[in-house]
């Protein structure tokens, strides 16, 4: 699977297995493929089902990644910054 959003960390996949069940679950439900495809109505328990799941799953929320330390340029950055740590 691809991860959409880069700067969030990684999920457990317990957890990531249970909220797909949710997702499934909601799919087979109406019988389509795709959550766009889904009424409004499904779209809205689907909504309120993954809000709940989430805030039970993860009460804290996700820590969210800093932009800056990712890629070669978080790699410079975090070399400079323990290069300078060890000249200290």
């Amino acid at each position: 699977m691809k991860k959409v959003f880069k700067y969030v960390p990684d999920m457990p996949q317990k957890s990531a297995d249970r909220g797909t069940e949710i997702v499934e679950r909601h799919l087979t439900a109406y019988g389509v493929s795709r959550a766009v495809d889904l009424p409004e109505e499904g779209k809205v328990r689907l909504a309120r089902d993954l809000q709940g799941f989430f805030r039970a799953e993860i009460p804290e929320g996700l820590p969210m990644v800093d932009p800056r330390e990712m890629g070669w340029r978080g790699w410079l950055r975090r070399t400079w910054r323990s290069l300078r740590a060890s000249q200290s």
